[in-house]
């Protein structure tokens, strides 16, 4: 087995996370972007996490590939620290466990951002039904013909 410079793989794995906090940073701000209804600033900011996922794919090819030329691609980075000398387990660990806490915080965050998406969108879909429920509505009101006539309005008003 060859003798791999661990810092490579730290590099990688640190330049993920840093695009890892941009997503993570992305996320809180959409929580007050749904919260406030700003459709718009929604739709930019997705854009915005499709291109840095786009960079994230090219920095997990290059893990990928660090760890298929000297171990496994399918090593995990406990089973790396295992068989790495002390210092470069420790260094290793120490980015394993800030990836950690950092992918834990994002994933709340999203599911925060999950959550109330599902709010807005029930409202929405609530909404709409009360309003076409009230557009159109068999009131008890009887046209020349004697069949029942339906009268559009939003707001109940006594006949």
């Amino acid at each position: 087995m060859p003798n791999p410079n661990i810092d490579e793989l730290i590099d990688v794995l640190n330049g993920e996370m840093l695009l890892y906090k941009d997503l993570y940073d992305i996320a809180t701000k959409k929580t007050d972007v749904i919260v406030q209804g700003e459709i718009q600033e929604l739709d930019n900011m997705t854009k915005v996490e499709g291109s840095i996922i786009g960079k994230l794919m090219i920095l997990e090819d290059e893990r990928e590939k660090f760890l298929n030329d000297n171990f496994d691609s399918q090593m995990t980075i406990s089973q790396l620290c295992s068989i790495l000398p002390e210092d470069d387990a420790k260094k290793l660990k120490m980015v394993q466990e800030e990836f950690n806490d950092l992918l834990k915080a994002l994933s709340n965050r999203n599911d925060l951002n999950k959550s109330l998406l599902k709010q807005s969108i029930e409202f929405v879909n609530y909404s709409i039904g009360v309003i076409s429920n009230n557009l159109v509505q068999d009131n008890g009101i009887y046209g020349e013909s004697g069949v029942s006539k339906q009268i559009n309005r939003i707001i109940d008003k006594k006949a």
